[in-house]
């Protein structure tokens, strides 16, 4: 009976553990199919989604399996293609010849190359669609190779870009026609940053500042101004704002030949779509002839004015100062007439002298205004002079007044020449040092100083004239170069020597003018005067 109960207590046991596998077997088969179920679920949900990626980024999928020398396309590569997948199958030959001749060599070289060198590739190429249709596509693909380097396998998308391609070309001819209104412009056309760095420069702006495109892209356009009118352009254009974005100003520019010359400029301070200043645009014109008409009109304005201001005191000189020694000569003729009548004849010589006076003054007034007259509306032939030679020969002509008042004229040597009528800038100096002569005052040691420089004014020479006279006070300073201005009426003169070298001066190009620091201090009279031309 033992054995019996064993082998089936044995049997029981084997039945129970047989029964506890296979369930436990069961469960898990169970939970592998399960997990196998969702684990296919997930990839079939996420290739759903890669294709609808795909469908939405216009682009298909492609792997090529290098050992085996084939490719597999996702079905998104049909409608790109143009491809009716119930009717033709895509391979690479069908995909080869979809693609425009022009286009085909560059892609089977590019393709080509990026086997060859396991690199990636990218290539934009356009295909030709069944009905005529351009379409662009770009290529890109990325090679898988083994532990040991060789090419197995390269996965990649072809996208469709004909819509960026459109949007490239209409910004090309955006551009092009852009560029062709900048260029085609009668005006100087830049951009600039705040700093005045330019980032655009038109055609006719090189050639304005004859400088190349390259030159001036980088530079900063306010070298190309006056140094003492920089600040105030910057200050225009720090006015400009997103509220006032547009303003117009004219200022001067050096020109390449180191001349100045005008440009008027209307500025627009550019934002981006935010409202955010990005930079500057310009655009000018150059008025230097108008800006010169301008101030020649202005200049012979003021010259019309002085010159109506001296006709008025003319008018007024001739009735009166020219009244007066007629008026002498009248009265003392009518008394010598009564004298003889009356046969009383000893007080005619004294009433002819004075009639001879008289005459002699109005004879002088009358010589200094046809010299004025004269001086500075017709020069002779400008040649080249030696200054020192110059104001030797005015020295000589008014040797009587420096003996008389025993003046030391002081001329150094080598002096520079200058350029102008010889004849009238010899009256300039002669007026110069006869009126430091008679203004000496009682001066014991009186001395004449003559000394010559360059100019501040490019092409001329500064010359000076000091004397340790009785100096004039610094508000007559203008006054007297006044028509028949006379400061000190006891001293003889008609006023006009000062306003004839003023004229003859400034007919030359040049200015003159007096420093003094007051009454018994002196007077240095300066006048600047052309230099000869390098060529002369």
């Amino acid at each position: 009976m033992e054995t019996p109960l064993v082998y089936t207590i044995l049997i029981s046991v084997i039945l129970f553990l047989t029964s506890a596998i296979v369930f436990i077997v069961d469960v898990q088969l169970s939970n592998a199919l399960r997990k196998s179920r969702q684990e296919a679920v997930e990839r079939e949900r996420a290739e759903q989604r890669l294709r609808q990626a795909l469908l939405a980024a216009r682009a298909g999928a492609w792997e090529w399996d290098a050992q085996a020398q084939t490719i597999r396309w996702s079905p998104e590569n049909y409608p790109l293609l143009a491809i009716e997948p119930t009717q033709e199958k895509l391979t690479f030959r069908t995909w080869l010849e979809r693609i425009h001749p022009d286009d085909r060599a560059t892609v089977q070289e590019t393709v080509e190359r990026a086997i060859k060198t396991n690199q990636a590739l990218t290539v934009d190429f356009r295909v030709i669609l069944p009905d005529g249709t351009i379409r662009w596509l770009r290529g890109v693909g990325q090679p898988v190779v083994d532990s040991d380097g060789v090419l197995q396998e390269m996965y990649g998308l072809q996208i469709d870009i004909t819509d960026q391609k459109a949007i490239e070309a209409d910004l090309q001819r955006s551009q092009l026609y852009y560029r062709s209104l900048v260029e085609d412009m009668p005006a100087l056309i830049c951009r600039f940053q705040a700093d005045g760095t330019l980032t655009f420069v038109n055609d006719l702006y090189c050639k304005t500042f004859q400088r190349s495109r390259e030159e001036l892209i980088g530079f900063n356009f306010f070298e190309l101004i006056p140094p003492e009118r920089r600040a105030q352009v910057a200050a225009d254009i720090r006015q400009l704002t997103p509220e006032q974005p547009t303003m117009e100003h004219e200022h001067e520019v050096l020109q390449p030949d180191g001349t100045i010359g005008w440009q008027r400029w209307i500025n627009r301070l550019l934002l981006d779509d935010n409202g955010v200043p990005v930079e500057y645009q310009a655009v000018g014109i150059d008025v230097t002839a108008r800006k010169k008409a301008e101030i020649e009109r202005d200049r012979l304005l003021n010259e019309l004015a002085a010159r109506n201001a001296e006709l008025e005191q003319f008018t007024y000189t001739v009735s009166h100062d020219l009244k007066s020694p007629l008026i002498t000569i009248k009265g003392f003729a009518s008394y010598i007439q009564r004298d003889i009548a009356t046969g009383n004849l000893e007080r005619i010589p004294a009433d002819l002298q004075r009639i001879i006076v008289a005459a002699d003054r109005m004879y002088q007034l009358l010589e200094d205004l046809l010299n004025l007259s004269r001086a500075g509306r017709k020069l002779s032939q400008p040649s080249r002079i030696s200054l020192g030679l110059l104001i030797s020969e005015a020295a000589a002509s008014v040797s009587g007044r420096l003996a008389e008042r025993n003046v030391y004229l002081h001329l150094p040597p080598n002096l520079p020449e200058v350029y102008g009528d010889r004849t009238r800038l010899r009256e300039v100096f002669q007026n110069l040092i006869d009126n430091a002569a008679k203004f000496m005052g009682d001066q014991p040691n009186p001395q004449i100083w003559i000394d010559a420089r360059l100019a501040d004014q490019p092409g001329f020479v500064l010359v000076s004239v000091r004397d340790n006279g009785i100096g004039i006070e610094p508000r007559h300073a203008q006054r007297i170069f006044g028509l028949f201005e006379r400061l000190n009426m006891q001293i003889e003169g008609t006023g006009i020597g000062l306003a004839l070298a003023r004229r003859i001066v400034e007919a030359h190009g040049g200015k003159i003018w007096v420093e003094s620091e007051g009454l018994g201090k002196g007077a240095t009279f300066y006048i600047t005067l052309p230099l000869p031309p390098v060529s002369e």
